[in-house]
């Protein structure tokens, strides 16, 4: 089982909808593919709805309890928040490695029954996060174009060295992948300039566009190039049309990003 995280400690840049979106793509391509979804706000639990299991939750990963498994997962998964258990896990008195110990455990457990698993983890510096961070394969930092998130992220780029020098030197990292770009801004072209200018060596080789449509998506429960067609006349004709940009955008972010796990000997 290859696993996957977009990493950010800032809210807001994307993680959710990368990890959805690539969640379903994996599936689509005929992986055993799942979403865990271990961020407090459970947005890709929204997202992700239709396919969530009910035998165990994301909390359910820090126990030091075996998982209470299915006979049989389906193609698509998503093992969906528990708010307030995982407020629980991060305030736990059990020191970092416990809880990496037992979070390591319950993977081992889960990956005869698939092929990639995304996690989406909160928007901050947490426990959480760092945790998932040190059990992934994959990295990448989404970043919205503007100073401060240009700052977060190469926060980020810090703590994955952090991470890849104490808990998991295998960590292989994408690096950033501009979001929500857009090059009708001056402002935001100005500062994707400086971020190409500063951090190239990390810099993800597509980015993606601002587009409504991954909203749409999310709020319809679907991988944006499965967004149907909405409205009349106009309207009609612009949300089928943004779906379809908008699909062959991320598809090509994503046909990199698997091309490059699948050729890596995780």
């Amino acid at each position: 089982m290859k696993t996957f995280m977009p990493a950010n400690q800032k809210g807001g840049v994307g993680k959710t909808t990368t990890g959805y979106n690539f969640t379903h793509y994996a599936a689509e391509k005929k992986h055993r593919s799942a979403l865990v979804d271990a961020d407090e706000q459970g947005n890709a639990t929204k997202a992700m709805a239709p396919y969530a299991i009910t035998e165990f939750n994301a909390a359910d990963l820090f126990s030091d309890k075996p998982l209470p498994l299915p006979e049989e997962f389906p193609r698509l998964v998503l093992i969906p928040t528990d708010r307030v258990r995982l407020r629980d896990v991060e305030q736990s008195e059990l020191d970092d490695m416990q809880l990496l110990e037992n979070l390591r455990a319950r993977l081992a457990e889960l990956a005869p029954h698939f092929d990639y698993m995304t996690f989406d983890t909160p928007g901050s510096n947490s426990r959480i996060a760092n945790a998932f961070l040190a059990v992934s394969d994959f990295v990448i930092v989404p970043c919205k174009i503007d100073p401060f998130s240009v700052d977060v992220s190469a926060e980020v780029l810090r703590r994955i060295k952090f991470i890849q020098r104490h808990f998991n030197p295998d960590l292989v990292n994408f690096g950033i992948l501009a979001n929500e770009f857009d090059a009708r801004q001056p402002a935001q072209v100005q500062d994707f300039k400086e971020l190409l200018a500063s951090h190239h060596q990390y810099m993800f080789p597509k980015p993606i566009m601002d587009r409504q449509a991954y909203r749409e998506a999310a709020g319809a429960q679907v991988p944006v190039w499965q967004l149907k067609e909405g409205g009349a006349g106009e309207n009609r004709q612009r949300i089928k049309s943004a779906a379809r940009d908008a699909g062959k955008e991320m598809r090509a972010v994503f046909d990199i990003l698997l091309g490059r796990m699948e050729s890596t000997g995780v």
